[in-house]
């Protein structure tokens, strides 16, 4: 005979009813907005910043702008590419938010998925996590500025003013400094013949003056956002772009114009061979990582990319904190 379907009652719609369907539409939780984290970067890699790819070298020069020469060496093999910068930009984050100041930091996982975990990866990336691990043990990154400024010779001091002639004097102004990343990184590797290696244990030391350097100079950036931008060159280019910003204001340098040459001496670094021949290339390349970038990931940013001899960047909402003094660099001329 089976159990008997009672037709609904008149008060109440079927299920599967369309006013049913909305009711219940209407009754269930709103889904909450996907977690967006805050992590920095120090703020002199948004001047120039680690290579693109593996240079399978101990040794790598980039020039970036404003008169910046950022050099990386490492015993093994310098950092680099989108893991590499993940990487330091956690490490920055824990020198930034520690409670002791100017001291080393040390950071401990209990297992690599720990790790993994914070940088917001798969497991499958703890290949790459490791290779970068490798790269920063040992590695310093040396910082190099010359800015050309016309002074009056009354404002130097220490400096004969009979010997220099009247009116303003060219001064160069050279800035150089040397920071290590990290002063020692342990784990272990356990293997057993069952179940394979587990990589566990970890314990990074970021050294005092990195620690003290990011406590300092370092960029605010929306974590989430920055995992999420695929190339390293568009990474470079979101940090640069907000640390930007935040020099912008309404009431007085409301927009800043960057030419073609200075974009792509900063971000593609060129040789001087190919320089000239690949400058448009790079610049388009350049202009379509602005473009991903506004249209993906901050949609508030009001740039005018128009003019073919360079972008203008006008004031835009800021996407992180606002004012916060970690966006000054080594120097306020830089």
């Amino acid at each position: 005979m089976g159990r008997k379907r009672l037709p609904p009652e008149n008060n109440y719609p079927a299920i599967g009813d369309e006013a049913t369907n909305e009711l219940f539409a209407s009754l269930k939780a709103e889904e909450p907005p996907p977690a967006t984290y805050m992590s920095y970067i120090p703020s002199f890699f948004t001047t120039a910043s680690l290579p693109f790819k593996n240079v399978n070298k101990t040794s790598f020069r980039r020039k970036g702008s404003n008169g910046v020469t950022l050099t990386i060496t490492s015993p093994f093999n310098v950092p680099f590419g989108k893991f590499g910068r993940l990487l330091l930009s956690v490490l920055t984050t824990h020198a930034v938010l520690s409670k002791n100041k100017r001291v080393p930091v040390m950071i401990e996982y209990n297992a690599l998925a720990d790790l993994l975990r914070e940088l917001q990866l798969p497991k499958q990336r703890g290949r790459e996590i490791r290779e970068q691990l490798e790269c920063f043990k040992g590695a310093a990154f040396c910082f190099e500025q010359r800015i050309e400024t016309f002074q009056k010779r009354e404002s130097l001091r220490g400096i004969p003013l009979d010997s220099l002639s009247e009116g303003d004097v060219r001064v160069e102004t050279t800035t150089t400094g040397s920071i290590q990343f990290t002063s020692g990184i342990q784990f272990q590797k356990i293997t057993d013949d069952r179940n394979g290696s587990w990589f566990g244990n970890f314990k990074i030391i970021l050294s005092a003056d990195f620690a003290a350097f990011c406590q300092s100079h370092a960029v605010p950036i929306n974590y989430s956002v920055y995992k999420e931008i695929s190339s390293a060159s568009g990474k470079d280019i979101y940090a640069w772009l907000v640390y930007r910003n935040n020099g912008l204001n309404d009431t007085g340098k409301a927009s800043v114009f960057v030419s073609r040459d200075k974009l792509v001496e900063q971000f593609m670094s060129l040789d001087s061979e190919s320089g000239g021949r690949l400058v448009s290339t790079y610049y388009s390349r350049i202009c379509d990582e602005i473009k991903e970038i506004k249209r993906r990931y901050y949609k508030e940013l009001n740039v005018d990319l128009s003019d073919p001899s360079g972008i203008t960047l006008f004031k835009s909402p800021t996407p992180v904190l606002k004012e916060d003094t970690r966006y000054a660099l080594i120097t306020s001329t830089i």
